[in-house]
């Protein structure tokens, strides 16, 4: 059979279609450059469903499904586009009926084998076993395509999420008539999927076992005759895990009831009241406790603590038995590390328990069929590696450059001018200058502090006594100490650490400063907003990047339903200064009418148009930034069809 080849375009790009010679593959290959390989394989097998165009359509184009994956291939040939299109849909029409009858023909093959003999049966049925215990129970969860088909867990997952409910339906809401359910959902999903594996994990999860004998305990009600009754409540569910974490008293349940107990209630009413009770939960049994010569029976009765097979996978070089064996001499205070040394009850009932209660979990890093021992993983994270001579030094080497610049030595030769100026100076007539300045023989020995800072209080011009010329390293002029200058910016400095501390020490996910100046509704109307025109967003770049021809009239409308999306935040931004509006007034009527005259400043009130556009400018760049390329790629479009 000659292989099937046409013209065709692929994401605007020219090519031809190709059907391998063994009729396995179907192939794109781009025109340019010369002798290029495939750019698209499909395998046929893989193919779940062909659609193409009508026949009285003027565009000719087939779309090839595969699982999650479309492809739109457009025949350009002038003159037998439709020809080839119809050639190529047979050919793959036929391949895929072929390959559906060989499998069916497999299929019945199978079952008639099966039919044949007890043995063939037990050994399909073995083989199926085998595939579904093997499989892991857990694929669900990391299957996108079962999670994005999953609408139980879907609506499970909406029910508990009031916000991303609330976002569901104002985007399916505010959806354009263009884009159907089907296609809303998938979308919408397509980018929360981590949120539906993480629920469907979560409602994977179920409460493990606990020790239930603890948790039941009498009940002390006050009878009619005003004597205290004690009353035992026990849940179907407790009664089985009793007899499921202790089997002693599930033997003597059956072994008891209904002879010499007549009936449940008496047995559980004498084994509460039982020395084999204290046993199970590892008290201490006394002589003075009350016998029960039933019930007494079944003190002395050993237990299995879980599977034999498990002890069998335990490494070495974690089996405590195995060190129990193996070593004869022990310190004298790890008795609790040693299973039957020692004569402390509640250690062996701890232990039992925590055997039972992981005996009955199922094991998570190995299958049952699986084969004995541990794999090279296993074996390399329990490999002791402190005592291996091979260790490499895994350290950082800092290589530290100017050890004096943070040692603090310095050489003589890099003393700055003034550390050798202040080095050539006396300390003793140093300290006896300043002595002189701060006890001054006028003013009978009182210091004046303004004086001796040289500040004046009645100066108006600071600059002007400044001596000309005198510059700082930048350029500036330096301000003169304890001046007016110098003291409303040292005020300034103190205001603005104090203002910055206190905005560090106060809670900045506080309602008050979440929501800026705005009420809670208008806050949430917001919210939604902004959620809903991400979501179309999204849906824009999806299709638009898609490259699907055939979804122009959608994409148009969905870029209508952006400039909608704008509008209502521009409504939004409206609502809230008419909201701010409202405040300022009603302050100013309240100044009014009480004769108070208190200073409110209007900017610290927050809110208001500003506060929206602050808030979802990002937004508003997006939408304007995907309205800018769609009419940009629209407008090549119209001149690339003018001009042909």
């Amino acid at each position: 059979m000659p292989s099937t080849r046409a013209s065709v375009s692929y994401k605007k790009k020219d090519g031809h279609l190709t059907l391998s010679d063994d009729q396995k593959y179907l192939f794109w290959t781009p025109s340019t450059p010369a002798n290029a390989s495939p750019a698209v394989t499909i395998p046929i097998a893989e193919i779940t469903n062909l659609q193409q165009t009508p026949a009285n359509s003027e565009k000719v184009a087939l779309r090839v499904i595969v699982k999650d994956e479309n492809y739109v291939f457009s025949f350009t040939s002038p003159a037998e586009a439709r020809k080839e299109q119809e050639a190529v849909t047979e050919a793959l029409r036929g391949v895929i009926a072929a390959g559906k009858a060989s499998a069916a023909q497999q299929l019945k093959a199978t079952s008639n084998g099966a039919d044949g003999g007890e043995s063939a049966g037990q050994s399909a049925a073995m083989a199926i076993a085998k595939a579904l215990s093997s499989r892991s129970t857990d694929e669900a969860w990391y299957d996108d395509n079962k999670l994005r088909n999953d609408f139980q867990l879907q609506r499970s997952l909406l029910q508990a999420n009031k916000p991303l409910y609330d976002r569901f339906n104002q985007a399916l809401k505010d959806k354009p008539e263009s884009v159907s359910v089907a296609q809303f959902t998938t979308q919408f999903w397509s980018t929360r999927l981590h949120l539906l594996r993480a629920h469907a994990i979560e409602k994977a999860q179920k409460e493990g076992e606990y020790n239930v004998l603890p948790e039941i305990k009498y009940n002390t009600v006050i009878g009619p005759d005003g004597e205290p009754i004690k009353t035992l409540n026990m849940t179907k569910e407790q009664v089985a895990l009793i007899f499921k974490q202790y089997p002693v008293v599930r033997k003597a349940f059956n072994e008891t009831v209904p002879k010499p107990f007549a009936d449940a209630r008496r047995f559980w009413s004498a084994f509460f009241a039982s020395r084999l009770l204290k046993k199970l939960k590892g008290l201490r049994i006394e002589k003075n406790d009350p016998q029960d010569p039933v019930l007494d029976r079944y003190l002395e009765h050993e237990e299995d603590t879980g599977p034999a097979s498990i002890a069998g996978h335990v490494p070495h070089i974690i089996d405590l038995e195995g060190n129990e064996q193996n070593t004869h001499f022990h310190l004298e205070g790890d008795y609790e590390m040693r299973a039957a040394k020692h004569d402390r009850p509640i250690l062996h009932i701890l232990n039992s328990m925590s055997e039972k209660l992981l005996s009955h979990v199922a094991p998570a890093d190995g299958e049952a069929h699986a084969p004995i021992g541990m794999d090279e993983g296993t074996f390399e994270q329990l490999r002791l590696r402190d005592l291996a001579v091979q260790d490499s030094d895994n350290r950082v080497v800092l290589n530290v450059r100017e050890q004096a610049r943070y040692t603090g030595k310095q050489d003589e030769d890099e003393w700055s001018a003034d550390a050798k100026l202040y080095a050539q100076q006396d300390p003793e007539v140093v300290i006896e200058d300043i002595r002189a300045q701060l006890q001054p023989a006028n003013d009978n020995g009182v210091l004046r502090l303004d004086e001796a800072i040289g500040f004046q209080s009645d100066e108006d011009d600071d600059e002007e006594e400044m001596e000309d010329g005198a510059t700082t390293a930048n350029g500036a002029k330096p301000a003169q100490v304890a001046s007016h200058k110098s003291l409303d910016t040292a005020s300034r400095s103190i205001l603005s650490s104090i203002s910055q501390r206190r905005s560090q020490t106060s809670n900045p996910t506080s309602p008050e400063s979440l929501l800026s100046g705005l009420s809670q509704p208008l806050f949430d109307t917001l919210t939604i907003t902004h959620n809903t025109t991400t979501e179309f967003l999204h849906y824009f770049w999806t299709l638009f990047l898609s490259g699907d021809s055939s979804r122009t009239a959608e994409l148009q409308q969905l870029v209508a339903t952006l400039d909608r999306s704008l509008d209502r935040i521009n409504a939004v931004a409206e609502q809230a200064e008419e909201e701010r509006k409202a405040r300022v007034e009603k302050m100013r009527e309240y100044q009014k009418k009480t004769g108070k005259r208190f200073r409110f400043d209007e900017a610290g009130l927050g809110g208001g148009k500003k506060v929206v556009e602050e808030m979802v400018r990002p937004t508003v760049e997006a939408l304007k930034r995907a309205g800018a390329v769609y009419r940009t790629a629209f407008e090549e479009q119209s001149r690339e069809a003018g001009a042909g």
